[in-house]
């Protein structure tokens, strides 16, 4: 029997070893998740019969394991009257809007943090795997008065999710469907758990000269409530750069309304329009690009009136749209060249940058080659860094 045990306990941490190479995770995080958590707690009883002097110190790994269930559960708020709803002109963005209600209230949120969802079911339910991923706040919950998560539907948690989305959406189509039944249908019943994240030990960003916030995709729900609470606290529009790189511009939509009236503001659109837009003649000779996916004010886009070489497209109010990707050398050259205007006002020390970036790993990778040098040359930088992946 001990030897037994013992192949059990090399296999539960072969398979540990091999599960968490990065191959594996990349290519499946479920079935690395489950097989992590899985062995682990299996584990545990083989190595207790099997090894008397770690009796002690596996019970105390059981209790702690215990108690965080517990925590967990204990801590979650039921939101009532989330809506759920795919975005309008995108694949697969889904919206959930929680509505800041019970002791949710109370809550103190800061800008960037995470939250996790799941539903009010049994816990034996498929659907509890909800809670294996972190959500970020997109948003300022306590100016705006809710929750909001902008999410893109891949596999797993956020399929899920989309597929509530999609289910809770009433077809525009039905002809027996009123205003009514749309509002009803559209909201349901969730458990919310957090918020957490670094965001609450960051320093103060107003100490520093200029900030630059970057976000490729959906990472933007990290940066957009940073730039609006730093907006909102008064800081001068022009120590801020706010850089963002989506794949359609429809994708960038969700948050337009949240940057209105920024400057410094710079949307890159990386892909490839499927067919040129219809053009329309706008006021003073302008040109409006018109998106038929959507029909409000933020998807038009203005030819800018400098029709220099660097000629971007502007998004209403403030906000340049470039149809290539982001050039971080030049950015970065930009926010990093001294300004000889600068004194260091408003409490920030001249010279210092922070720098904060959301996205994929090559952005976050192609970002720090073109901060480091500057690092080199003495500059002092705060660096922040949240990757997608595994």
């Amino acid at each position: 029997m001990d030897v037994i045990l013992g192949l059990a306990a090399i296999t539960g941490f072969l398979i540990l070893g091999t599960t968490a190479l990065a191959s594996v995770r990349k290519k499946n995080y479920f079935l690395f998740f489950t097989l992590h958590v899985t062995t682990s707690i299996s584990i545990l009883p083989i190595l207790y019969f099997h090894v008397s002097h770690l009796r002690l110190y596996i019970l105390e790994s059981a209790a702690i394991y215990v108690l965080l269930i517990i925590q967990r559960n204990v801590s979650q708020s039921k939101i009532e009257n989330a809506v759920l709803k795919p975005l309008k002109g995108t694949s697969n963005l889904i919206s959930i809007t929680l509505p800041l209600s019970g002791r949710i209230h109370e809550t103190i949120f800061y800008p960037g943090q995470h939250i996790y969802l799941s539903l009010p079911t049994p816990l034996t339910a498929p659907q509890e795997k909800l809670r294996l991923n972190p959500f970020t706040v997109a948003n300022l919950p306590h100016q705006d008065n809710h929750i909001r998560l902008v999410l893109r539907a891949l596999n797993g948690t956020t399929d899920t999710l989309s597929k509530l989305a999609t289910n809770h959406t009433p077809s525009s189509s039905s002809p027996s469907s009123t205003s009514t039944d749309h509002a009803s249908n559209n909201r349901m019943s969730l458990l919310l758990e957090g918020p957490y994240g670094a965001a609450s030990t960051f320093p103060n960003l107003l100490r520093y000269e200029k900030v630059l916030l970057v976000a490729g995709g959906v990472g933007a729900t990290f940066t957009v409530p940073i730039y609006r609470d730093l907006l909102t606290r008064g800081i001068d529009r022009r120590r801020i750069r706010f850089v963002w790189a989506v794949t359609r511009t429809a994708d960038a939509r969700w948050a337009i309304e949240s940057l209105d009236g920024g400057s410094g503001c710079e949307i890159y659109c990386t892909g490839h329009p499927s067919r040129p837009p219809r053009r329309k003649p706008g006021p003073a000779g302008a040109e409006h690009e018109h998106d038929d996916e959507d029909d409000g004010p933020t998807a038009r886009l203005v030819r800018a009136e400098d029709s220099g070489a660097e000629d971007p497209t502007v998004l209403r109010p403030r906000i340049a749209l470039h149809r290539h990707r982001p050039d971080f050398r030049r950015i970065v050259h930009e926010v990093f060249a001294p300004d000889p205007t600068s004194t260091g006002d408003g409490g920030a020390s001249p010279g210092n940058v922070a720098v904060l970036v959301c996205g994929p790993s090559g952005m976050g990778a192609a970002l720090r080659r073109q901060v480091g040098p500057w690092v080199e040359r003495g500059r002092e930088i705060w660096w922040h860094s949240e990757e997608f992946g595994w």
